[in-house]
């Protein structure tokens, strides 16, 4: 009789679901869709925007979007009234997230509702509510 206790092997467990690695090429989609180094910036490039407004942030956005793509997609809403997907002034092509902004909180929920993972080019997109503040007037 042996009297060495058992050992307990445990299971792995992970934070996040393995679509999600697969959609952010292998990390973790929070990090991915949030890393920038030039947040001033994004921060200058929404500030005159109408902060009654109501804005998503769209994410995982492929390399090909661009702010007609981006508004091609969301044009079936009729108060979109701003969309923007910042550059990197460095090698000129997308950060990998854009804007859009809504006259109408219906539109607003609408879209976040039927647009959270439909693609838009090559990718699903991810919608949030967008979180910078707005300078009010």
């Amino acid at each position: 009789m042996s009297l060495k206790p058992d050992i307990v092997k445990k299971k792995k467990i992970y934070t996040s679901k393995l679509s999600d690695r697969r959609l952010a090429g292998g990390k973790r989609p929070e990090v991915y869709l949030h890393s920038t180094k030039s947040t001033g910036r994004h921060l200058q490039q929404t500030e005159n925007w109408n902060p009654k407004h109501f804005r998503l942030f769209v994410g995982n956005l492929g390399p090909e979007a661009t702010d007609e793509m981006l508004h091609g997609a969301f044009s079936r809403y009729q108060s979109v009234s701003k969309v923007n997907v910042p550059v990197d002034p460095k090698t000129k092509k997308n950060r990998g997230y854009g804007f859009v902004a809504f006259a109408s909180s219906e539109d607003y929920l609408k879209a976040f509702k039927e647009m959270n993972g439909k693609y838009v080019g090559q990718r699903p997109v991810q919608l949030k509510r967008a979180e910078s503040k707005v300078k009010g007037k």
